[in-house]
């Protein structure tokens, strides 16, 4: 429920304009007439203008989750040991 609470806004807004689309936008614009196509239009254009406003803020900084930089998991895990090798033997040349 905790979900549903935080999204509540953004849900509702979804489907106002879904039903706003459907059964407003849609009708005019498919419509015989030209005085309801650019009613339609005008419609369309401030239910987009609408949603990016309302969805656009869900996208501030407030909003996500930021990882802090520095300390992660990858510190905690040991570190591969590497084998020594050893030097080849060299010969000297008389």
């Amino acid at each position: 429920m905790a979900f549903l609470k935080k999204y509540q806004k953004f849900i509702a807004t979804f489907i106002v304009i879904l039903l706003l689309l459907e059964f407003g936008i849609y009708p005019c614009l498919t419509m015989a007439n030209t005085f309801a196509n650019i009613i339609g239009a005008i419609g369309l254009l401030a239910v987009c203008i609408w949603a990016v406003l309302t969805f656009g803020a869900s996208f501030d900084d407030d909003s996500i989750d930021k990882k802090e930089i520095g300390e992660t998991e990858l510190d905690y895990m040991p570190k591969p040991k590497t084998k020594a090798t050893r030097k080849p033997k060299t010969t000297k040349v008389k």
